[in-house]
């Protein structure tokens, strides 16, 4: 089993039982994060109950990152419902940090609560020290990811600008809207897409120049101003090259 294969029933708990309005994945690292009114509520994923786990819960309430946080592992048949694993000094940790327990049936796609978790203060005291939120974290694509995915298999922002940059010389070689033979500047680029970046024109500009996106992409210098133009004639081995290469890169 994999952590990812918790998320959707997690997801659906906290949309239809906690009533949580937005729920996102991989934000801040927290493998799973709703909004409910002016309360966060997050939850960390694992296919067993550790000590690696407790320590991820124990520190997202000590940041105040959520007002209630969770803990969600795979649900079991064991006599009891699996309480048993939760004794001794865990149940002292739990108990201690208010930290909620969420068993989940990957089979019928289905969370319970095992025990709920506590108001987090320290998520008022951290509102009060004016430091940020974790919604200040999210990004376009944080409905879209999976929680509990593998580093190489999440969105990041840098993921998403490359995406985005690539699909617009793509186009813009097939339809020549800048009337250019597909070549486009930085500020044309831009004015089609978001970046992440504080300064977007310098840093849109050494990205697209990176060995990595060279596979894909080709510059030119006229004069003072650099264009670039997606190569056309790229083949499915150049594709999986560039794939790995913007992998290193991030």
């Amino acid at each position: 089993m994999q952590e990812k294969e918790l998320y959707e029933p997690v997801r659906n708990w906290l949309y239809q039982q906690v009533g949580c309005e937005d729920v996102y994945a991989e934000v801040w690292d927290v493998d799973v994060f709703g909004t409910h009114g002016a309360c966060n509520v997050v939850v960390e994923l694992k296919t067993s109950l550790s000590f690696k786990l407790l320590d991820q819960a124990v520190d997202r309430v000590k940041a105040g990152v959520g007002h209630y946080v969770y803990i969600a592992i795979p649900a079991t048949t064991a006599r009891g419902g699996g309480e048993t694993r939760f004794r001794g000094v865990v149940r002292e940790i739990i108990t201690r940090y208010g930290i909620g327990i969420l068993t989940v049936d990957v089979p019928s796609g289905t969370a319970h609560v095992l025990r709920p978790a506590k108001f987090n203060r320290n998520a008022v005291t951290r509102r009060k020290r004016g430091l940020r939120s974790i919604r200040e974290g999210i990004e376009v694509f944080s409905k879209d990811q999976i929680g509990g995915s593998k580093g190489g298999e999440t969105m990041t922002s840098y993921k998403y600008t490359i995406n985005s940059i690539k699909k617009c010389l793509r186009e813009e070689s097939r339809w020549h809207a800048c009337n250019n033979d597909g070549w486009m500047t930085v500020d044309q680029i831009l004015e089609v897409c978001e970046t992440h970046y504080a300064k977007p024109r310098t840093s849109v500009m050494q990205i697209l120049r990176f060995d990595a996106n060279q596979i894909w992409c080709e510059s030119k210098k006229v004069g003072r101003t650099c264009y670039f133009r997606y190569k056309t004639t790229l083949s499915s081995i150049d594709e999986m090259q560039r794939e790995r290469g913007a992998r290193r890169e991030i």
